[in-house]
């Protein structure tokens, strides 16, 4: 009974339309802050690897939704790093000029220059389970919920962004493009 409380208190975030506050933030304060969150718990032990860009606009977001998001990604590099002879964390931010998503219905494109990235070299995710890791209880954990990713690219989405996923074999990274702070949103 606890398990399913608490399985439909987070599809509630699924329908959470309400506005949540943004603000200008440093994607880099924010990996900081999920790095020395995962440090202390779940990925003691593990090494990080930082390759920032350290020229990055901020971008337009909510601080603890990029938490949540950036920490949900951490979370399973760790977990599938678990067995790996040399561990590893790699996170990596880059400014893509040119990058941009046709919205539907949308008028004209977004431009998604602002690039974090958070890869591990674990085994790899199954390819049969590659094309549905963003939809709903999809997971490979026994304990898992499958509710991880499908808020990451809720979330994202509801930014303006997109989140992709690269894997084989020895390394996974999750990609995360994101618009910059423009103008208009000050």
């Amino acid at each position: 009974a606890d398990r399913i409380v608490r399985l439909v208190d987070r599809m509630q975030m699924f329908s959470d339309d309400l506005p949540r506050r943004r603000e200008a933030l440093n994607v880099h304060v924010v990996l900081d802050h999920v790095k020395t969150l995962a440090r202390s718990g779940f990925a003691a032990g593990i090494p990080f690897i930082e390759e920032y860009d350290p020229s990055l606009p901020p971008v337009h977001a909510n601080k603890d939704q990029l938490i949540q998001v950036i920490l949900n990604l951490v979370k399973n590099a760790a977990e599938a790093l678990q067995g790996t002879a040399k561990p590893e964390i790699h996170l990596s931010t880059a400014f893509r000029a040119g990058v941009s998503l046709a919205r539907p219905g949308g008028a004209g494109r977004t431009s998604l220059p602002l690039e974090i990235c958070v890869s591990d070299n674990g085994p790899g995710i199954p390819p049969s389970l590659a094309p549905h890791l963003f939809e709903p209880f999809v997971t490979t954990k026994a304990s898992g919920t499958g509710l991880g990713l499908a808020l990451v690219a809720k979330i994202v989405d509801d930014h303006g962004g997109l989140v992709e996923c690269e894997t084989h074999a020895g390394r996974t990274s999750f990609r995360l493009l994101l618009p910059i702070l423009r103008v208009e949103d000050r």
